[in-house]
C-alpha cells in the first residue's frame, strides 16, 4: 500500500512541474514575450486628411500589418501592398489617410498594429464628421 502512495505522490509531482513549467515557457519565450509596444497617432481626425502613425516597443525585423476597428468592421490601414517593417530599435512610422468621407463613421475607433513576430499594441482615433 506504501509503495503504491509513493508512486502516486511521484506522479504527481512529475505533472505538477511540467504544468509549471510550461506555463513559464509560454510566458517568458512566446512571440512579444515582455513587448511594451504602443502605437499612436497624429492627424485631425477629417476623413481623408493624413493620418501619421508610430510605432514604438515592437521587435525589430517584423513586419505590421495596421487595422482600424469601425463598430466591429475591420479595416486595413494604407494602401494594399504597402508593407511597414519594423526598425532594428523597435519603431516604425507610416503616413496614411483617415477612411474615405463615404466609408468613415465619426466617433472613436481602435486602431490595431500586428506584427507578423507576435508583436501588437492598439490606440484609439477619433474621426470627425466630414
Amino acid at each position: 500500500m506504501r509503495r503504491k502512495n509513493t508512486l502516486f505522490g511521484l506522479a504527481t509531482a512529475c505533472i505538477g512541474i511540467a504544468v509549471v513549467m510550461a506555463l513559464v515557457s509560454c510566458a517568458t519565450t512566446g512571440p512579444g514575450a515582455g513587448s511594451k509596444a504602443a502605437v499612436s497617432v497624429v492627424g485631425d481626425g477629417t476623413p481623408g486628411s493624413d493620418m501619421k502613425i508610430n510605432g514604438t516597443g515592437f521587435i525589430p525585423g517584423e513586419t505590421i500589418e495596421l487595422t482600424l476597428e469601425m463598430e466591429d468592421v475591420p479595416i486595413i490601414v494604407g494602401k494594399k501592398g504597402k508593407v511597414i517593417t519594423v526598425k532594428e530599435d523597435g519603431t516604425f512610422a507610416a503616413t496614411t489617410n483617415y477612411p474615405h468621407k463615404f466609408v468613415a463613421v465619426p466617433g472613436s475607433w481602435d486602431l490595431i498594429a500586428n506584427g507578423t513576430k507576435g508583436s501588437s499594441a492598439r490606440c484609439k482615433v477619433a474621426i470627425t464628421k466630414p
